[in-house]
């Protein structure tokens, strides 16, 4: 039993001897290690030279004018003042002719007799014609197109209508008055132009050589005859129609 315990402390001892020589080595080399590191000599890099920074100017209370502008909440915010400028105002529109009645026969245009203003001269108009600042545009039996500042306003020719110039129906003459005067004198040709016309010939001009317009006032009695043409008038939706028919 004993060779056994001195034989396992010889291989114990044997076992330590080969641990601390192993040590030891390892020792002498980490030594000679950090000797070898420290021996090294490093050169020294030079610093760089410092440069300045840029000196910054002094403060103003003028530069922070942009951060006083984009202030949302202030009304001021923007320097520059805006003026508002006022449109300019729309032309007032002038004031429609006066109408006295339409022109509708067979075989030539439709014209309307107008005036400027109520109880004015009147004459015939056509498409196309120029009555003060308006132009006529259209007309038919019951309306009439104007052009004015190359805007179109169509009206009724009843609202148009000069209700204090109409000329009422005569009455029929009673008996024992005495008959009106007839003027025997021989037709105005039809081959005259309209230039030609005398300045005895009743009524107003409306482009045609054998009708011719009452004029504003006309009281001649119904059925007279004057150079050839007869006085006719008859009733239309907007009242009397008074005109002068060449006798045939």
């Amino acid at each position: 039993m004993s060779r056994r315990l001195l034989l396992l402390d010889l291989v114990l001892v044997v076992l330590a001897g080969i641990l601390f020589s192993q040590l030891r080595r390892e020792w002498i080399d980490e030594h000679a290690r950090t000797a070898a590191f420290l021996a090294v000599q490093i050169r020294p890099v030079p610093a760089r030279p410092l440069t300045l920074l840029a000196r910054f100017a002094p403060l103003s209370a003028v530069t922070y004018s942009t951060v006083a502008q984009q202030n949302l909440f202030s009304k001021d915010r923007n320097p520059q003042v805006i003026i508002d400028v006022e449109p300019p105002k729309p032309k007032p529109i002038p004031a429609f002719p006066v109408a006295r009645g339409v022109l509708l026969w067979e075989g030539t245009p439709p014209a309307i007799l107008l005036s400027t203003k109520s109880g004015g001269a009147q004459r015939a108009y056509r498409a196309g014609d120029q009555i003060g600042e308006w132009k006529l545009v259209s007309v038919d039996n019951q309306y009439v197109t104007f052009e004015w500042d190359g805007r179109e306003f169509k009206k009724r020719i009843d609202e148009l209508m000069d209700r204090n110039a109409f000329v009422a129906e005569a009455p029929a003459p009673q008996a024992g008055a005495a008959p009106a005067r007839q003027n025997t004198a021989a037709p105005k040709p039809a081959g005259k132009s309209l230039g030609d016309t005398p300045k005895d010939v009743p009524g107003v001009d409306v482009g045609s050589t054998d009708i011719r317009g009452c004029e504003s006032g006309d009281s001649t009695p119904v059925g007279t005859i004057q150079n050839g043409f007869k006085k006719v008038v008859s009733a239309t939706p907007f009242g009397s129609a008074c005109r002068w028919e060449q006798v045939k």
